[in-house]
């Protein structure tokens, strides 16, 4: 079993981790955003950009006039433009790239978890907010697994597998219920229309989600074998992953809006 080890981010930014994340999240995130008051002109901040979807996204809601600014520990997945402005930054040693009310939104998801100073990255993003402007955080939060397949065993191992990524990531560092927590933060912050949304749906095999929990064990694969699984429980997990009979709830995503006192 794990020991609390050193923190670090856990996963790349490949386009196997990136592009089944956000089939899965980019529908909740931008349901969000198009609930706020979002114009033309308007400066956006995205912490965790990852390959840019949700920062592309800003980009058309602040126009030419607008500008967002992409911030990532990678960011070889996106490209600058005239209204996009991309910055490498490591956020455990570095600060954000913005000065004092100067965004009108700043958004992360499935970032501040994974912080060690995670308290003070977002106390950086308060910071860069305008009176009125708005903050959108998501997280997968820690929730139990439930499964159907056509085999009881097959089930199971699915709970373990997906029950042991979790215990991995909390066992490094990563707080699975940062995002359980975000609104009483945010509160305390003094922060008003604060609204939380708890999101967990079913996924099949072969969807975007089971693709998502495939490639989330792959890379944990060392770690996992240290968690009581066998390289024939891994492999066997990866098959189920693509079997349109399985049927597995997937990550809960906690996605948290509010809006700074004016």
């Amino acid at each position: 079993m794990s020991t609390t080890t050193p923190q670090r981010y856990q996963f790349r930014n490949s386009p196997t981790q990136l592009h089944p994340l956000q089939q899965v999240l980019d529908p909740i995130t931008l349901d969000e955003l198009t609930r706020l008051d979002i114009t033309a002109g308007q400066t956006a901040l995205d912490v965790g950009a990852g390959a840019g979807s949700i920062a592309r996204r800003l980009c058309e809601l602040v126009g030419p006039t607008g500008k967002v600014i992409a911030v990532d520990l990678d960011t070889t997945l996106l490209d600058p433009t005239g209204v996009l402005d991309i910055y490498q930054r490591d956020l455990r040693t570095q600060a954000l790239p913005v000065e004092r009310g100067t965004v009108d939104l700043a958004t992360a998801r499935c970032v501040l978890e994974h912080l060690p100073n995670r308290h003070a990255v977002l106390n950086q993003m308060i910071t860069a907010l305008r009176p009125g402007g708005h903050l959108v955080l998501g997280e997968i939060v820690y929730a139990p697994v439930s499964v159907h397949t056509p085999g009881s065993s097959d089930g199971d191992l699915i709970a373990r597998v997906v029950h042991g990524v979790l215990d991995v990531l909390s066992a490094r560092g990563v707080d699975l219920h940062w995002g359980d927590k975000t609104p009483s933060v945010l509160l305390g912050n003094g922060f008003e229309d604060v609204q939380t949304r708890w999101i967990a749906e079913t996924w099949a095999g072969g969807s975007a989600g089971c693709r998502l929990y495939a490639d989330n064990a792959r890379q944990l694969r060392d770690k996992l074998l240290e968690e009581d699984l066998s390289e024939a429980d891994l492999d066997r997990f990866a098959e189920l992953m693509t079997d349109p009979a399985v049927l597995v709830r997937g990550y809960q995503f906690a996605s948290t809006t509010a809006r700074k006192p004016r």
